[in-house]
């Protein structure tokens, strides 16, 4: 999952992603905000790692570590993974997700 417009405007977070590990996919969700692009398809792994791809090319737009009110709004109410939520809770405060 690669793509030319990944630059290097987010080594910083490719880097802290690396040390948090990208984890294994345990839910993919389409997302569509109405961008130009079209929709995306955003991955969550078990790490608390949202990878974010475009739905029709497939290529890769941006990895994100995910906080936990995004956790919640993937999944149904009250059935987000309570060890997911506490992971996200965690990489918030150790303000992760400033990178």
């Amino acid at each position: 999952m690669d793509s030319r417009h990944y630059t290097t405007e987010r080594e910083a977070r490719e880097a802290l992603i690396r040390k948090i590990g990208e984890g294994k996919i345990i839910k993919s969700v389409v997302v569509d905000k109405g961008h130009w692009n079209g929709p995306e398809i955003h991955n969550i792994t078990d790490t608390g790692i949202i990878i974010v791809q475009n739905l029709r090319t497939k290529k890769m737009v941006t990895k994100l570590i995910a906080r936990p009110g995004q956790i919640a709004r993937y999944f149904e109410k009250g059935k987000a993974p309570k060890e997911l939520m506490e992971l996200a809770r965690k990489h918030q405060e150790m303000n992760y997700n400033n990178f």
